[in-house]
């Protein structure tokens, strides 16, 4: 069967290219940096609407070397001035999802959204639409709220309704209603609950703007919740808040600021969030951990640039939770050092153990939260000898009360221009010294696949893949092969014009 599957690859790599991968909202981020960008931008890379006429078709599919087929997907994007969509269908062994939204605008000031939506509204405890940003830099998690978003990706709750955007000069008015759902084991899974409708009311410029929003059945107890917004830059200096009401009389707030100076960035932010106060669609990275708890905590980055192309970086954080009955406390703290040079850059970093009730970022959104995932300490050196080639390594040793052990990475990149085409390898090697300790792993995969890998024990893997553009045609394929004997497959084919 293996002889079989690579007669078929071989031939898709030669003819096709690789399917567009995941559109960067416009953070610039290192590959592997941060779990949680990594899996938003990996399920939604159908969701950034584009400029100019824009069509593109594409298959994927993910299986097993003895001839099982795990998962299939397929995907239509078209875009044009005034009109944008995009669908996506994945079949699960017996589970069906789809997942589509339209964009149609008839006018520079009028948009209209239909299909599966996210309200983006202030900074997150009313509705956010799950953009992260690198959770220990000075940005995180501090944006400007972008209104509706299409959505067609598999994790999370969303709307399938639409909204109505209409714009005159600094005011936005965004009114919009649905059915919550989410994708469940089977298929789409509604809530039980009403359906939720809203309406948002922004007005600002360039340095200044503020939003008041409210949303009928929007909170986490199904009842009325607003929200009023304000976000300011002046001088290098960015502050935010946001305050949230729900229908219950419970008062939830987020507070914030960064400072960005010529060799010192900080970030500042707070929250005091009781329980159940934020919305049904919030996703503040912790805050909807424990929904039922009453939260509260601090966080501070600061990065300093030091001479001869130095950096440190510190990042602490500390929450307080409480059920009525008992209050439990969780704090963490990340330390990193790097250097770079003219082809080359290293870094270490060490996190403490994580303890409490609730995870600490980073975390994949969508996914089951593991305990003390932060901790340990970790070495990456990465060198570029040439612009063609790119060479990663990286060791980690994780510690907490699973056990502890030690993981060797490496990862090469290598573009081959005469094929159009980028060739990657990467191989690990992890091995459990005491316990079951969880290691993450960082494995590029092919554009469109969620690249970090939770692993447990001791074992061994290597993967390679190649992404490859002739003419409209692209392709993605990446094999992988492990120490106990399994074998993956992934193959994405698109076609754009």
């Amino acid at each position: 069967m293996r002889r079989a599957v690579l007669t078929v690859v071989i031939p898709l790599i030669l003819s096709c290219s690789p399917a567009r991968g995941p559109r960067d909202p416009g953070v610039v981020m290192g590959e592997g940096d941060d779990p949680s960008r990594d899996r938003y931008l990996a399920e939604t890379f159908l969701d950034i609407v584009s400029t100019g006429f824009t069509l593109e078709a594409g298959v994927g599919s993910e299986l097993d070397l003895s001839g099982k087929e795990e998962r299939r997907e397929a995907w239509l994007l078209i875009g044009t001035d005034g009109l944008s969509g995009a669908g996506r269908v994945r079949v699960t062994g017996a589970s069906f999802h789809e997942a589509f939204h339209l964009t149609v605008s008839p006018s520079s000031g009028l948009r209209i959204d239909l299909g599966d939506i996210l309200p983006d509204l202030g900074v997150g405890l009313v509705s956010s639409g799950r953009r992260f940003t690198y959770p220990f830099s000075s940005r995180h998690p501090l944006y400007r709220p972008n209104g509706m978003r299409g959505w067609t990706g598999f994790y999370g709750s969303f709307i399938r309704g639409g909204s109505i955007q209409a714009v005159a000069g600094p005011v936005r008015v965004t009114m919009f209603s649905g059915r919550p759902a989410s994708h469940g084991s089977d298929d789409v899974k509604y809530s039980g609950g009403r359906d939720i409708s809203g309406l948002r009311l922004e007005a600002g410029t360039e340095r200044i703007t503020g939003g008041v929003t409210a949303m009928e059945a929007g909170s986490r107890g199904g009842g009325r919740i607003a929200g009023l917004d304000l976000a300011c830059s002046s001088s290098g200096r960015r502050y935010m808040l946001e305050t949230a009401v729900s229908s219950s009389g419970r008062i939830s707030a987020v507070w914030g600021m960064t400072i960005d100076g010529n060799d010192l960035d900080c970030g500042i932010i707070g929250w005091s969030v009781p329980a159940g106060s934020e919305g049904f669609l919030a996703s503040f990275p912790g805050l909807s951990t424990a929904a039922g708890r009453l939260r509260s905590g601090a966080s501070i980055v600061l990065r300093g640039r030091l001479p001869r192309r130095m950096y440190l970086s510190a990042w602490g954080e500390m929450r307080r939770s409480s059920n009525g009955y008992g209050r439990e406390l969780a704090t963490a703290l990340r330390l990193e050092a790097g250097i770079r040079w003219k082809r080359s850059a290293a870094r270490c970093g060490w996190s403490s153990r994580v303890q409490g009730s609730e995870d600490l970022v980073p975390f994949p959104p969508g996914g089951e939260m593991e305990r003390e995932t932060s901790s340990g300490l970790v070495l990456t050196l990465s060198y570029r000898p040439s612009v063609p080639l790119a060479v990663v390594m990286e060791l980690k040793r994780p510690g907490g009360e699973s056990g502890d052990g030690l993981l060797c990475a490496s990862r090469v990149s290598l573009a081959i221009c005469s094929l159009r085409s980028r060739l990657s390898l990467s191989a690990a090697f992890y091995s459990a010294r005491s316990g079951n300790p969880r290691f993450s792993l960082y494995e590029p995969s092919g554009a469109g696949r969620y690249p970090w890998k939770g692993l447990y024990g001791s074992g061994k893997r290597v993967a390679i893949g190649i992404d490859t553009e002739i003419s409209v045609f692209r392709s993605s394929v990446s094999l992988l092969w492990t120490g106990d004997g399994a074998s993956e497959a992934a193959v994405r084919l698109s076609a754009s014009i």
